[in-house]
């Protein structure tokens, strides 16, 4: 299993400008796991990604580091994202948050 990520993340990503990402439903990925960054069903890229933690948080506890992690200017620019995609934001709701590391790919395969 894998992550799916919006494309308009990917180069944030890949900068090393977002290093965590939070979700309503736990993502099959584990601590210490590498695993393709993919930006649909059937599509994912030659780079890959190396999970640090996993573990669950409550909306209203992220900091503003965490916005900054999440790849966002501030924790309102977070939110105003977190709505677009999941409708709400409720600072009770708690999510998976998955931080992890970008693993350049070896070009010379």
């Amino acid at each position: 299993m894998t992550i799916l990520f919006k494309k308009s993340y990917i180069t944030k990503i890949i900068n090393g400008e977002k290093t965590a990402t939070r979700r309503p439903k736990r993502p099959m990925v584990k601590p210490g796991g590498e695993y393709n960054i993919r930006v649909s069903f059937y599509t994912h890229l030659p780079d890959r990604f190396r999970v640090m933690k996993r573990f669950q948080q409550r909306l209203g506890d992220m900091g503003h580091d965490d916005a900054l992690k999440e790849g966002f200017r501030d924790l309102d620019e977070f939110r105003e994202e977190w709505k677009s995609i999941y409708g709400a934001h409720d600072p009770e709701q708690v999510v998976w948050v998955v931080e992890f590391q970008h693993l350049k790919p070896d070009r010379n395969l």
